[in-house]
């Protein structure tokens, strides 16, 4: 019996061994699946923050783009509306001196002109259409420079020195353009109302 007993007690003990080391296994097993999902969790949320970053990062390229697209469509609308206003006062220019009011204006451009030239001797060049305004003008402002009919354009006139050292150019289209450049901000503004 003792040998019984004694074989019992080994099976006993084996048996608690057994268990015991199953039981380890199982807390290893389990240790080992929770560090496991722990680095997959982490290289999970690795993978989705980068994914993140990655597509914020796309999103504002993407935002930045259709910005500076936009930006660039509306400069060119307004700069086409900006030079049609520009192609209209110019077409409208074109009958300035079938206005009543041409004498005055083209008076103001001599005096203008005249003025900037000083005392010495300078010539007027004109368009052969405003001839007998011009001398008209110049006569009532008392004034006797070289006339001379050799331009083309919708109004006014250019002063210069008998050597060209000085010119003046008083037209309408210079006018205009010389308005153009000055005013473009301004112009700019009452047309988009900024």
């Amino acid at each position: 019996m003792a040998y019984e007993d004694l074989l019992k007690s080994v099976e006993e003990s084996a048996h608690e061994k057994e268990q015991e080391l199953r039981n380890r296994q199982t807390a290893v097993v389990d240790e080992i699946r929770a560090r496991a999902r722990k680095q997959a969790g982490a290289v999970r949320q690795g993978h989705l923050d980068e994914a993140a970053r990655s597509i914020s990062a796309e999103r504002n390229k993407l935002l930045y783009l259709a910005k500076a697209e936009k930006k660039e469509m509306l400069i060119r609308v307004r700069e086409s509306a900006f030079e049609q206003a520009f192609a209209e006062s110019v077409t409208r220019l074109k009958t300035l001196r079938a206005d009543p009011e041409y004498p005055a204006v083209f008076d103001k451009l001599l005096r203008e002109a005249a003025a900037a030239m000083g005392n010495g001797a300078f010539v007027v060049h004109i368009d052969p259409r405003d001839e007998a305004l011009c001398k008209q003008t110049l006569l009532a402002q008392r004034i006797s420079p070289g006339i001379r009919a050799d331009i083309s354009t919708s109004g006014g006139l250019v002063a210069a020195l008998p050597d060209n050292s000085i010119v003046i150019s008083n037209t309408v289209e210079s006018r205009l353009e010389r308005v153009r450049e000055l005013k473009r901000k301004e112009i700019h503004a009452i047309l988009f109302g900024e």
